[in-house]
């Protein structure tokens, strides 16, 4: 959906005022999708790969670590050390954000901490909430990323295995982490990754695009 365009479930009345608590910053399982930890790797001057290695759950990409008292990895005193590239989640909170298959869009009200310092306000919309938290580019990634999950799962069964165990095969892709951005990118196209951002996930979708066009040829071919 264009960025403020505000129909359906976008035109809602809702506003929320975030206190910086920091009590929404723990025990939260927070997943990420290729374009979230390019953008987190960015930010801490890492590439994608050691951004996986050492901030997400066994390094693999899935979701953000916490630290032993249940906090994100990247929470600090002073507040969230991400905060301008923090996932779609966080800046969504405290609304869900749902697609279904034919990319209906809806949201939900999460529960707040019941200590949370926040406030509800009921003042704007969802619409003007999204614009002011900047979300419009991770909505696009996100459903970008599930149209591609969408195809795989619909298109090429094989790839749903493929998905579960995080693996490639076969070339060119052989042993390298495929949601991985970097490095898929120069293990397909043998350079490094364009510095920005946008492009790189247009990179990294035609990627896995051109990758579902190789399963299904060879499934063809079996």
């Amino acid at each position: 959906m264009p960025e403020g365009d505000e129909q359906g479930p976008r035109a809602e009345t809702f506003g929320y005022l975030c206190r910086r608590c920091l009590r929404c910053c723990h025990d939260k399982h927070i997943q990420l999708n290729p374009y979230e930890v390019a953008r987190l790797a960015r930010n801490r001057g890492v590439s994608t790969t050691g951004l996986r290695r050492d901030f997400t759950v066994d390094g693999a990409g899935v979701a953000l670590a916490q630290t032993k008292d249940g906090a994100c990895v990247f929470l600090t005193p002073e507040g969230c050390g991400v905060h301008p590239d923090r996932p779609l989640v966080c800046r969504l909170y405290p609304l869900g954000r749902h697609v279904s298959w034919d990319g209906i869009e809806r949201f939900s009200h999460v529960e707040p901490h019941p200590r949370s310092a926040g406030e509800l306000t009921g003042r704007g919309t969802v619409g003007q909430f999204l614009d002011e938290q900047g979300a419009e580019p991770f909505i696009r990634a996100a459903d970008e990323y599930l149209a591609w999950v969408n195809r795989a799962l619909e298109d090429a069964p094989e790839t749903a295995e493929l998905l579960r165990d995080k693996r490639v095969s076969p070339s060119p892709l052989d042993e390298t982490d495929l949601l991985d951005m970097d490095a898929a990118a120069t293990a397909y196209g043998g350079v490094s990754p364009p510095e920005d951002l946008e492009a790189r996930r247009a990179l990294h979708l035609g990627i896995l695009y051109a990758q579902l066009s190789n399963q299904e040829e060879h499934h063809h071919e079996q």
